[in-house]
């Protein structure tokens, strides 16, 4: 049959008709015209073929082809895919061609009810670019139907424009929370900084607190400096997934502007995870804060890993009051806390750590924690460490530990005398 291949795309957008919203049902095969065989037949084997080589030479192949046969192939195909999976193989391979008479065809699958559909039919719009789609995203946001309003959201996540910008943003009014979580998640995918001031907004004043965990997450991904503050005030929330992902937010941006909101915090804060992620912050910070929280962790917390970590910083502090938490912290029960506190007093360099740090060598029976006490003298480097350790390697029994003793004193002889 002799194919007329200059009616075929005409034929196609011809037998396109509007839908609802302003999109665009597919084409009926019956109106389509005929698509050529040989093209068919290759477009099948492109989409049920694995091997990547292969894949590219049947595309060479198909490029050899006018492109409208091309085009009127991809669009029966398309109409005919009944499985989802296929669908989106379709829509990726038309991608490829970045053809713009895919456009509007394309446009009807960003309300298809299966999420990989509308994902790959707004990748696919994305590549190929072009303004006619404007008025069809904007018919889905003033949709009365809260789920395509959902939809342009998603599709905003990669087809965003500064024009969609207003449209966006007015959906932070919606009641439904699930709009205006999207919308927060679609601000913070696009990056789009202008929109800062309204997620700090949402953090602070929206009314459910998914909404406001969500904003809180998006001024952390965005690094916003500026919503440091918010977040200071949302470390205090009733809520603790508020708090919580004030916390993860605090430590992603990692300014030691937050060190006495967090080292306060730790007072009163009664959640694990979260005094965790605060001291992992101070940690990363090499900052203390107000050293009365740490305090009260190491010296009392149930959680072991805490208290080891909040005897590390309190390192950092090179306060007295952080070093008289540090010696009575030399008491603990466990010797991975001890250890640490002996960790932390070698930073101090001064004569009441190094007596707490002598005074654990003396009464302490376990090797792991003496040897963390013997390394923290080291790096006190005081000559008057020598006569004590002396002292203490002639008593000691443990031929293990009689060792680093004496090779101690090698060096203490060989710098100071």
């Amino acid at each position: 049959m002799k194919r007329n291949r200059g009616r075929i795309i005409p034929c196609i957008l011809a037998a396109v008709v509007a839908g609802p919203f302003g999109l665009y049902r597919p084409v009926p095969a019956a109106a389509q015209a005929d698509c050529p065989m040989e093209v068919s037949g290759l477009i099948g084997a492109l989409l049920a073929e694995k091997n990547e080589q292969k894949k590219r030479e049947l595309v060479k192949k198909l490029r050899e082809y006018p492109a409208d046969d091309i085009a009127s192939c991809w669009l029966e195909r398309l109409e005919d895919a009944g499985r989802v999976s296929t669908r989106v193989r379709v829509i990726d391979q038309m991608s490829e061609y970045e053809e713009r008479r895919f456009v509007m065809p394309l446009a009807n699958y960003l309300i298809s009810s299966h999420s990989p559909v509308r994902k790959s039919a707004a990748r696919a719009l994305k590549k190929i670019g072009d303004d006619r789609l404007f008025p069809v995203i904007l018919n889905m946001v003033n949709s009365d139907n809260p789920v395509h309003r959902i939809y342009f959201i998603e599709a905003m996540n990669y087809l965003y424009d500064h024009r969609f910008y207003q449209s966006l943003t007015n959906l932070l009014k919606e009641e439904n929370k699930s709009i205006r979580i999207y919308v927060l998640n679609c601000l913070k995918e696009n990056r789009i900084v202008r929109s800062l001031g309204l997620i700090r907004g949402a953090a602070l004043g929206d009314k459910n607190d998914e909404v406001r965990v969500a904003a809180i997450e998006a001024l952390g991904a965005l690094r916003d400096v500026g919503g440091l503050g918010t977040m200071h005030m949302t470390l205090n929330d009733k809520n603790r997934d508020v708090r919580r992902e004030s916390a993860r937010s605090i430590r992603l941006i990692g300014s030691v502007v937050s060190v006495n909101t967090l080292s306060q915090r730790l007072m009163y804060e009664d959640d694990s995870e979260i005094k965790e992620i605060m001291i992992e912050t101070l940690a990363s910070l090499r900052r203390a804060g107000d050293v009365r929280g740490l305090e009260k962790i190491m010296l009392a917390d149930d959680n072991l890993g805490l208290r080891v970590k909040s005897a590390y910083v309190l390192g950092f502090s090179g306060t007295f009051k952080a070093l008289d938490a540090l010696v009575r912290g030399s008491g603990d029960h466990d010797f991975r806390v001890r250890a640490e506190v002996c960790n932390s007093l070698g930073n101090y360099r001064n004569r009441r750590a190094l007596a707490a740090l002598f005074e654990v060598l003396e009464k302490d029976d376990q090797v792991y924690v003496k040897s963390a006490a013997l390394y923290a003298i080291k790096r006190i480097n005081d000559r008057t460490s020598l006569m004590g350790l002396f002292d203490l390697f002639a008593r000691e029994q443990d031929p293990v530990f009689r060792e680093m003793l004496r090779d101690t004193i090698r060096k203490y002889i060989k710098r100071f005398i």
